[in-house]
């Protein structure tokens, strides 16, 4: 199982998994949901995406909680093995 998500890593270490693409779509799809996506630049467009990801604390603390929920989940269901198994 291990060996079929390797290639979702790369050479550095990273996970590199289409689910972290976002793009100019996704930021119009929230504009739409505030009725501004027709009044919203595309150079607006491209710095709210750029701003998103670089003031990011609060996306690091929501993937930093789903990584340890994953890792008590799989203790949980027996799938890692832990100092006291």
């Amino acid at each position: 199982m291990l060996n079929k998500n390797k290639k979702l890593i790369n050479e550095d270490g990273f996970y590199a998994g289409s689910e972290l693409m976002w793009g100019m779509d996704d930021v119009r799809n929230v504009l739409e949901r505030f009725g501004r996506a027709t009044t919203t630049s595309k150079a607006d467009v491209e710095r709210i995406l750029i701003a998103a990801f670089q003031d990011n604390y609060r996306l690091m603390e929501t993937i930093d909680k789903a990584i340890g929920d994953t890792i008590v989940y799989m203790i949980e269901e027996g799938q890692l093995k832990t100092d006291e198994q």
